[in-house]
Formats: structure tokens, sequence, C-alpha cells
């Protein structure tokens, strides 16, 4: 009989932790919030019924936050309109100071209509980031037109139609891995 060692053992199982998400210990009830969008207060239990994705970041953001809107805009160009209609994804600013409603909505538009820009007072954004374990700090930037950048936590949240978090992603996760898992959870 072969003994595995326990370093052998994580070799394995890191990658696929790595590659396949973050899977919350046990099945977890997502913060509920209640957030500024485009047509109005939305709140998460508004969306229950259908497979939800979750991004924390801010509008100037240089790299992050477009890659992680690209792959979530990439999920829903891969999936059918069907799909489409019971699956969205919000993305949660964590700079409100400069990221208003109207340019959240023109900003998530340029990536799929099925995201959809939240914002908020700094408080009420500090609570729910908080909530979804999610650090950010402010940095200023000395000789940039910017003034500061949001050093932030970069997860793609994965929410169920029951309202469940299931999962927790890099945010340069293969669009792929996300199409696959909220299909399997839409015919769940």
């Amino acid at each position: 009989m072969v003994k595995a060692s326990f370093k052998s053992i994580l070799v394995l199982i890191c990658p696929y932790i790595f590659f396949s998400g973050t899977i919350f210990a046990l099945p977890q009830k997502a913060p509920e919030f209640d957030l500024q969008s485009p047509q109005g207060k939305l709140s998460l239990s508004q969306l229950k019924g259908q497979v939800v994705l979750i991004f924390f970041g801010f509008t100037a953001c240089p790299d992050v936050c477009p890659i992680s809107l690209s792959t979530i805009s990439r999920v829903f160009h891969q999936m059918e309109e069907e799909e489409r209609q019971k699956s969205k994804a919000l993305f949660i600013t964590l700079d409100p100071e400069r990221d208003k409603v109207e340019m959240m909505q023109e900003y998530t538009g340029f990536f799929h209509s099925n995201i959809i820009g939240l914002t908020d007072t700094a408080e009420t954004i500090s609570e729910v980031a908080q909530s979804y374990g999610v650090n950010y700090q402010k940095k200023k930037l000395e000789r940039s037109a910017l003034g500061y950048v949001i050093n932030h936590t970069a997860d793609i949240y994965l929410v169920d139609s029951l309202g469940m978090l299931v999962k927790r992603y890099p945010h340069d996760v293969d669009p792929e891995v996300l199409v696959g898992k909220i299909r399997n959870l839409l015919v769940q």
C-alpha cells in the first residue's frame, strides 16, 4: 500500500481549487444589499430565481476590472438567450465618490447589457463589501490625473437562483468554467 504524503495531495488538489474556484465550506445565504442602480434601488433578493455573478471594482480601474467585466461579458455571449434571461451580473463600485449611477450605467454598457452597475454612499458600499469579505483601500497616485486608485479583492462571486453563495472565482477565470457552472445551476 502506498502512502500519499500531505504535500503530494496538496500538489494534486491546489490546481483544481485555483482553476475551478473556491467552494464555500457550507452553503450560505449571500449577504443581502440594497444599492442604487440606473433603474432605482436594487436588492439581491429582487433577483431571486436568477443566477447572479457579483464583482466589486471601480470604473477608473486600469486593468483588473476591465479584465473581469470582459470575462463576464464573454460568459453572457456564450450563453443562449433563454439562459441570459435567467442570469445577471452586478458590478458594485468601491469608488462611490467618482462612480455615480450614470457613470456605472455607461461603463457596464460597454461590456454587456446583463451587467448592472451599482453604487451608493461610501458607508453603504463599505458595509456590503465587508459582508462579502472584500478588502479595498484607496491609494493616492502622485503625478497622475486619476489622483488615486482602489486596491481591492478581485474575485467574482457566484450566487445561485435561491440566493445562496456558491463559489468565488479568480477575476481571470476561464469564461467557459463560469458558463458551465451557471448552466448547471439553471437546470437544478
